[in-house]
């Protein structure tokens, strides 16, 4: 796995989520930022906007949901490489973030290779070794 500066913001109200994806990336030598829901984010987004980064963004958050969160963090970063979680199948949002080609899609329940996967294809991480 090539490790460039990069930095995955984790956006899911359940903390294990965060934790969880700092102990699996960090073994790539990934850092992981997490936040509870789509308001931190964007109060800390000024900060972080111009790292190299991706956001992984749970679809059902409390307040501003995932979907409407995405929206705002694209029109403010073009190009900006985002993954939604999806915990409920939910056949017409996930066909609605496939169609936006910066958009994946990942289901909830997933086994750790499915984000690794989902960094490389979007060539976000090399991976040199499963």
């Amino acid at each position: 796995m090539k490790r460039d500066a990069f930095t995955v913001h984790v956006v899911d109200p359940d903390r294990a989520i965060g934790d969880g994806f700092a102990v699996l990336l960090s073994t790539y030598g990934i850092a992981v930022c997490s936040y509870p829901d789509a308001e931190t984010v964007l109060e800390f987004w000024p900060q972080v906007s111009a790292q190299r980064c991706c956001v992984v963004v749970e679809a059902d958050l409390p307040g501003l949901s995932g979907p409407a969160l995405i929206q705002r963090l694209v029109k403010e970063r073009d190009g900006l490489a985002v993954i939604l979680l999806v915990s409920t199948a939910s056949p017409e949002l996930i066909d609605i973030a496939r169609r936006l080609s910066q958009i994946g899609v990942i289901e909830k329940p997933f086994v750790h290779r499915t984000l690794i996967d989902e960094l490389v294809s979007r060539h976000l991480i090399t991976d040199v070794a499963s």
